[in-house]
């Protein structure tokens, strides 16, 4: 019988590295299948087009609605309402309107007209008039108004019942009575005071036993309805039927199918991506162009969401009509419900600069008994832009508590403070409990056993504390570093030498990795030290750079 031995004394040292996270997450396949700019998993984590992976800038409180009462609310919508004479966020909550001003002051607007606390709400601006439909039974549209002096919140009198769903088409309101399948079309530049607002011959029938379940304007005179295993395409060109331009020649828009195959699950998630619409399917997130393109080529190309789809099996689908997202800056932000969550506890990013997905964020659900992080779980309901006075815009999400959060992307890097990268939901900062977790570092042979050498870590102007952990074969994770500061290279508790730092801006470590036993693929993890929210800084990790040594096996003679 053959004797065979193992002698790595002789094999040249082998090489692999992490280049840049510009690839993002990919967790819907093996971890060592991933590519030098791939990821296995990234929460509260943020990359731009240069690769570096960032620590998210947080979400701080930028009004408070209800005060003491709002641990109790039921949160609905909002809007930013803007106009020549007015500028201001509306929000509905517990079924009354608030306005909220430039410096976060609230005004109380009044009562929503048909709603009730616990309903979800659309809305849509049509000139200087915001208008809103709640989902409960015979509902009318409502509509809110800036009079010059005050607010004004009146009901349209010839509006749908049971409406849902609305937006603005080339000053249209475009609307959903789900029940029938009709979408309603108001008359242009629609006001409560006229006498007619949604002439009756204005209805459209639209995809006929498949229930509606979003709207979108789209590109041009276009507008996407969007059924739960379809969509279709309205064509609202504005060749009136008679003489005068006022009245919608709503019998003579033509409807195009889309998909027969996909459909929309929430009317919230939708949102404009350039020539694009992102949305929510029971498949994953869509983009309907791609979607369009699928019967061309008999391929599912339509979904976007395959390189995380674990995280999109996580999703609750029967709370999935409550997610909400937005186009902001590069990014599509989407909130879902994941597990058994009737709120929105998790919102998953796509880079469109880098075509990839930043994992998820969502804040520290769990609190670790043995330290004093507190819990700062986001939990968006709705999505705003705003831009009073003409200044920098900002993005507005509202809480699921009934505050709207104010994303800090905006602070420009030279006035950015530590803070900047906590969450305030309240009164109080708290850390995001950022974590990522490379992929498998095989050193380009997958199937042979190695010896770890060394592993060096480069960071660029960061200054975060941080724990990085070792698995090897994705056995139970090990400490290489506890609470390295990657700014000073100050290692503050065990480590393990030698350790080397760079100057100026990158600092680089080096650790020598003979201690660990042979494995087949080796990975490494990165976690926020728990530091009680005073150390929340500023994490930028410019590549990972690991050397090992592959065991050679022979045959004695």
């Amino acid at each position: 019988m053959p004797v065979y031995y193992n002698d790595g004394l002789d094999d040249p040292v082998q090489y692999d590295r992490q280049a840049s996270f510009v690839g993002g997450q990919i967790s819907n396949f093996r971890e060592n299948l991933l590519n030098e700019s791939q990821a296995e998993s990234l929460k509260d984590l943020d990359t731009e087009k240069n690769g570096i992976l960032k620590s998210r800038r947080g979400f701080h409180r930028f009004a408070d609605l209800l005060g003491s009462s709002s641990s109790s609310t039921n949160t609905q919508a909002i809007a930013y309402l803007d106009t020549d004479a007015k500028e201001s966020l509306v929000a509905f909550v517990n079924s009354n309107i608030y306005g909220v001003d430039s410096s976060g002051t609230v005004t109380t607007i009044g009562a929503a007209k048909a709603n009730s606390a616990t309903a979800q709400v659309d809305h849509c601006q049509v000139a200087d008039k915001l208008f809103y439909a709640s989902h409960v039974t015979n509902n009318r549209i409502g509509q809110v108004k800036w009079t010059g002096a005050a607010w004004a919140v009146t009901e349209v009198p010839d509006g749908p019942t049971n409406s849902k769903y609305l937006v603005n088409n080339n000053f249209r309101i475009f609307a959903v009575q789900p029940s029938d399948n009709q979408v309603y079309v108001s008359d242009i530049l629609p006001d409560s005071s006229s006498g007619t607002v949604f002439p009756a011959a204005n209805a459209l029938k639209v995809g006929l036993g498949d229930p509606i379940t979003g709207l979108a304007s789209w590109v041009g005179f276009n507008v996407v309805v969007f059924c739960k295993n379809s969509c279709y395409v309205i064509d609202t060109n504005p060749v009136p039927a008679t003489a005068s331009p006022t009245v919608p020649a709503a019998s003579t828009f033509k409807i195009r199918t889309i998909s027969t195959s996909s459909g929309c699950l929430s009317h919230g998630s939708i949102a404009q991506v350039g020539e694009d619409l992102f949305y929510l399917s029971r498949t994953g997130v869509r983009s309907i162009r791609r979607t369009m393109e699928e019967n061309m080529i008999a391929s599912d190309v339509g979904v976007l969401s395959y390189p995380i789809q674990n995280v999109i099996d996580e999703i609750n689908w029967a709370q999935a009509e409550k997610a909400t997202g937005i186009f902001w800056r590069g990014r599509y932000f989407l909130s879902v419900p994941t597990g058994s969550s009737t709120k929105n506890d998790t919102t998953i990013v796509y880079n469109t600069n880098t075509q990839s997905w930043m994992g998820v964020w969502r804040g520290i659900v769990t609190v670790d008994s043995s330290t004093s992080l507190p819990s700062s779980t986001i939990n968006p309901v709705d999505y705003a832009v705003t831009q009073f006075s003409g200044g920098k815009p900002f993005l507005i999400s509202l809480d699921k508590v009934g505050n709207p959060l104010q994303y800090r992307d905006f602070v420009e890097d030279i006035n950015l403070v530590d803070t900047d990268y906590q969450d305030k939901l309240t009164t109080t900062f708290a850390d995001t409990g950022w974590e990522a977790t490379t992929r498998a570092f095989t050193f380009g042979e997958q199937m042979t056993s190695k010896d770890a050498e060394f592993a060096e870590f480069e960071f660029d102007r960061s200054d975060a504390i941080i724990d990085i952990g070792v698995l090897l074969d994705n056995e139970e994770k090990e400490n290489l570093a506890n609470e390295l500061d990657t700014g000073t290279g100050e290692l503050r508790l065990s480590f393990t030498l030698p350790s080397t730092l760079g100057s100026g801006a990158v600092t680089r470590f080096r650790y020598s990795m003979t201690q660990y036993p042979e494995f087949r693929e080796l990975q490494f993890n990165f976690k926020q030290s728990a530091q009680a929210g005073t150390d929340s800084k500023y994490l930028a990790l410019r590549s990972i750079h690991a050397g090992g040594f592959l065991n050679s096996v022979g045959e004695e003679s």
